[in-house]
């Protein structure tokens, strides 16, 4: 039967069984892997429902200061929007980061595919120009629950300038807009 060494070295299980080898190589791989996804496993996120957005620029870089960048991001967002056919209540363009209200609608687009695609069009772009990268790795949302209200998250995201002091009042931001119409 299953003789054991001091050291553990027998075939049942010591550390130069076959089993020891393939413990220790799946704990090394769990290493290697990225950290987990910042999404729900198993929650559709191509149900048309409200998801608040937000993606951080790269190290937290106010890449966005830039005017001609930000209406560069800005001009991509809108344009994924129209070929992925999702609703975008309302964004907010911040000097580091971007707020995004939006709803797939009857895209069958996961959100986080098209923040995939809206995030590598205009990481490419950038990076072939600065040859940085543009984005953090990842983005973060808060799938909007039916009790909280659409129109207190769209007024947070716009007084998000206000609060950082960038300017006085949310119409004088000109990185910010509501472009579709919030469901009540």
């Amino acid at each position: 039967m299953g003789e054991s060494s001091a050291e553990g070295g027998s075939a049942s299980g010591g550390k130069d069984s076959p089993l020891h080898r393939i413990a220790f190589f799946v704990n090394r791989t769990k290493k290697l892997r990225r950290k987990n996804s910042l999404r729900l496993e198993h929650f559709d996120y191509s149900t048309p429902r409200a998801y608040f957005i937000t993606i951080c620029s790269h190290e937290g870089k106010q890449v966005f200061s830039d005017k001609k960048l930000a209406e560069a991001v800005i001009k991509c967002l809108k344009e994924n929007k129209a070929k992925a056919n999702f609703k975008i209540y309302i964004y907010c363009l911040m000097p580091d980061h971007l707020h995004i209200l939006l709803n797939p609608g009857d895209s069958n687009m996961p959100v986080p595919r098209f923040i995939q695609t809206f995030k590598s069009q205009t990481g490419f772009w950038y990076k072939k120009q600065h040859g940085t990268p543009l984005w953090q790795r990842g983005f973060y949302d808060h799938i909007v629950r039916k009790n909280e209200s659409l129109i207190k998250i769209a007024q947070y995201i716009l007084d998000n300038p206000v609060r950082k002091k960038l300017v006085e009042q949310t119409e004088h931001y000109p990185f910010s807009e509501m472009i579709d119409e919030i469901e009540m």
